[in-house]
């Protein structure tokens, strides 16, 4: 074929590859609809340090610091650093997102949304709840997972009424790419919810619940993966004992062991979504 008649053949390509491009851009995304008593989260979330098992006294700013995760999830982090608080705003935040297409706004107040999370609704929880929301919006994130890398922020943008504390929240369409098959993990929410205030223990919930049958982990790869500050083994062994009891305690988990530095757990036996691992 001559170069004249291999031009058009390319513009004509470009052509069909643009629209497609276009219909894509419009194309309406949703979340999966979870139900009522479960959380979504992407296992990328949960099977790193992205929110860590720190007090809010101990956050530090980072810059595109590439964060302890489980073999094939890559995370690197911009921003103020997160914990599991932020990380049941966020679940809750897109708990009210699946009910509309992404990019669109979902509405709440932020009465409704602390009592959501169990939390008391005065001045001080309104203010933590909009640094919170504030933290997920000014961060970037960078996650590789199955193939695809998603970029951007936790939330994309808001509004908010000062007088009635009405919020309108957009998430970023994109975030529809950390929740492909296999890639998500429906949480138990009244469980999490039992765990409020015990962060290492939340976040052991979380990392556990992406696995049907948890392997057998080395505590200095554990420590990684909810982001620790503990750099002592003693020391994190002890913490680790008494949230792992406190999983048992409310039925996550059968047992558990801890054999030099091998941590091995049980898991109660229950029906779990396609979406785990």
């Amino acid at each position: 074929m001559s170069d004249n008649g291999a031009k058009p053949l390319m513009d004509t390509v470009e052509r069909i590859m643009e629209k497609a491009r276009q219909r894509e851009a419009t194309q309406p995304l949703q979340l999966p609809l979870w139900p009522e008593p479960k959380r979504g989260t992407p296992n990328s979330f949960i099977r790193s340090a992205l929110f860590a098992a720190i007090q809010s006294k101990d956050r530090v700013f980072l810059k595109e610091a590439t964060l302890a995760s489980q073999k094939g999830i890559a995370v690197k982090f911009t921003g103020e650093q997160l914990n599991q608080e932020d990380l049941s705003v966020w679940e809750t935040l897109a708990h009210l997102a699946r009910q509309h297409p992404l990019g669109c706004m979902c509405e709440f107040t932020a009465h409704g949304l602390l009592k959501s999370l169990g939390q008391h609704t005065g001045q001080t929880q309104h203010k933590q709840l909009h640094s919170t929301i504030i933290r997920l919006t000014a961060c970037a994130v960078e996650i590789t997972h199955e193939g695809k890398t998603y970029f951007g922020q936790l939330v994309k943008s808001g509004l908010k009424d000062e007088l009635t504390s009405h919020y309108r929240i957009e998430l970023n369409r994109e975030l529809i790419r950390l929740f492909g098959e296999n890639q998500w993990t429906a949480l138990d929410w009244q469980q999490r919810q039992r765990l409020r205030g015990k962060l290492l223990a939340q976040a052991l919930h979380a990392f556990y619940s992406s696995h049907r049958q948890p392997f057998p982990i080395k505590l200095d790869t554990l420590r990684g993966y909810v982001g620790s500050r503990n750099v002592q083994r003693a020391g994190f062994k002890v913490k680790l004992r008494i949230a792992l009891d406190e999983l048992v305690t409310i039925g996550f988990l059968t047992s558990y062991d801890i054999t030099g530095d091998t941590v091995t757990v049980s898991r109660t036996l229950v029906a779990l979504p396609k979406t785990n691992e």
